[in-house]
């Protein structure tokens, strides 16, 4: 009678925490390749100019021969600028007005843009709406800025109505200036944040529009009760994007402006290359730096976390 063969038992071999990782970095290897380039420029440009702002925000610094520990002097003056708070001012209106904007023009936009049952038709929009971000935002500028001038476009327009009383010195009063820049870009449908709702409509599921459909829904009713809440994800990464590009804007207000009349229209990013660059005030430019990057951290973790993404699963 046959009898089996004893089972043979082997012993077990136990992999230390350390070896299991470095075979995880070499499977990895041609993936950590890939994105050593842009870690190391990310570094470079990005990291390190900020940690050196950061140091030199703490020193009386004039980028050359003035190189002084002052701790947090800096931080107290600027506490205690009023020129500061008016850039706050400013800023809080310029980055207020555009946020709304963005989150509804470009999403109206969308919206038309995508309920288009031609696809020839609606592939011209989207080329139109998409084809003015190849002009330089510099361009842009200079363009509104001559439509502003005195005795340009506005003012004969305004003369050709017959509304002469409305003439204004659109960039060199107070009253007219800061408005006149929030008005740039009119009718304000910028094409990545109309690219960006436009995605999330295309990811909506089409059942959804057929049973909205069956049930009677009107254009208005699938927005608020389709379309909206199922682009949330879209409209909080619209409004992080729109607050950091506003916050920490200058060249529109350099370009037209430079900050006047008086300082109606200054910004903290203008008042920053001001101090650095025309006065030699580095060390009080990094300090303001500082403060608009806590600012705008701040604000992106808020809309972050009180924000909630679509769930496309309801």
């Amino acid at each position: 009678m046959l009898k089996a063969a004893p089972s043979k038992s082997y012993p077990s071999v136990s992999v230390s925490p350390g070896a299991a990782w470095r075979r995880r970095g070499w499977k990895h290897l041609k993936a950590y390749l890939f994105l050593a380039p842009i870690l190391i420029s990310v570094g470079l440009f990005k990291y390190t100019p900020f940690v050196h702002a950061f140091v030199q925000s703490f020193y009386e610094w004039n980028g050359a021969n003035v190189d002084r520990f002052i701790g947090l002097d800096n931080y107290t003056a600027l506490f205690r600028d009023r020129t500061f708070y008016a850039s706050l001012k400013n800023i809080a209106l310029f980055t207020g007005s555009f946020v709304l904007i963005q989150l509804t023009l470009p999403l109206l936009a969308a919206v038309g843009v995508f309920r288009l049952r031609q696809a020839g038709l609606q592939s011209f929009f989207k080329s139109m709406f998409v084809l003015p971000m190849v002009v330089p935002y510099i361009i842009v500028f200079l363009l509104w800025k001559w439509i502003y001038v005195g005795d340009g476009l506005l003012d004969r327009l305004l003369e050709a109505l017959g509304l002469e009383s409305w003439i204004h010195a659109w960039l060199g009063e107070s009253g007219t200036a800061l408005w006149s820049i929030v008005f740039i870009n009119f009718p304000w449908v910028s094409g990545i944040y109309f690219l960006i709702y436009l995605a999330g409509l295309l990811a909506v599921p089409q059942e959804l529009f057929e049973v909205g459909g069956m049930d009677g829904m009107n254009g208005l009713q699938r927005l608020r009760h389709i379309e909206l809440p199922l682009i949330r994800s879209q409209l909080r990464l619209v409004l992080v994007l729109a607050f950091i590009q506003q916050f920490q804007s200058f060249e529109n207000v350099l370009v037209l402006t430079n900050g006047g009349p008086g300082f109606s229209t200054l910004t903290p990013a203008l008042y920053l290359y001001k101090k650095g660059f025309e006065y030699n005030e580095l060390g009080y430019a990094s300090a303001i730096g500082v403060v608009v990057f806590v600012v705008l951290l701040l604000c992106t973790l808020a809309a972050n976390r009180f924000i909630k993404p679509a769930d496309r699963a309801e």
